[in-house]
């Protein structure tokens, strides 16, 4: 067996699944793309509340696609603060027996977090937080704390955003929702009992669906139905 045809293999065995048809930005489902990116890791129940949200450039590209209120130019502005960057909104929270909740501050949550992304090779890098941001970058963020307050009250206002550079050493976009990887993040309680939430990418939301022969729609991850056990068309 030759070596290029091994290379062949492995190159497809990668990426057959990344040859599901995309979805144009605008088509986006809000909804779908949310539900991909939010994760309650295991751990967090009545005494806890952990949250983690990671928020790629495609979720602000496809509101405001639709925005027919904003124009093009602070579009266009807001767009280019978030460019480069990788955006994860946390809040944790400690409930008592009596239901009130104390939230963690974000330099807490920061203290013991552990984020990590692995590729698709299995290849593991450790990502810490940008500690000084673009001035345009956090006027951004300033906007989206009130919005979150109004949409999810207490928890929206006590919601941390961390920056991460999301550039590797030759400048291609690491945490790349199209390309399969898994972003890992590790949370610790007051108790030090660790929890962990991982967001699995590629994005189901940012593919038109596949189907499995039975007709459900077949994740963009799968590579054979899960039902039948037959190869998905790609």
């Amino acid at each position: 067996m030759s070596k290029l045809f091994i290379l062949v293999m492995m190159f497809l065995l990668i990426t057959g699944s990344m040859a599901a048809e995309r979805r144009s930005i605008r088509d986006i489902d809000i909804d779908a793309i949310t539900k991909d990116t939010q994760v309650s890791p295991a751990g967090a129940g009545d005494e806890h509340v952990a949250f983690v949200w990671w928020v790629p450039i495609e979720f602000w590209q496809s509101i405001l696609a639709r925005d027919v209120n904003t124009s093009e130019r602070d579009k266009n502005a807001t767009l280019d603060a978030l460019s480069g960057s990788s955006l994860i909104a946390i809040v944790q929270a400690d409930v008592s027996s009596l239901g009130a909740f104390k939230f963690y501050s974000k330099d807490e949550v920061e203290k013991n977090m552990h984020v990590s992304f692995t590729n698709a090779g299995g290849e593991q890098q450790r990502l810490r937080p940008v500690q000084v941001l673009a001035p345009d970058l956090e006027v951004v963020l300033g906007v989206f704390k009130p919005l979150l307050s109004a949409a999810m009250g207490n928890l929206g206002a006590n919601m941390h955003f961390y920056v991460f550079d999301d550039q590797g050493e030759a400048k291609p976009r690491l945490l790349d929702p199209y390309r399969k990887g898994v972003i890992s993040v590790q949370l610790t309680k007051n108790d030090k009992e660790i929890m962990i939430a991982d967001v699995e990418l590629p994005l189901n939301a940012l593919f038109f669906p596949r189907k499995c022969p039975n007709g459900k729609e077949a994740h963009v991850s799968w590579n054979y139905c899960p039902w039948s056990g037959k190869q998905l068309e790609e």
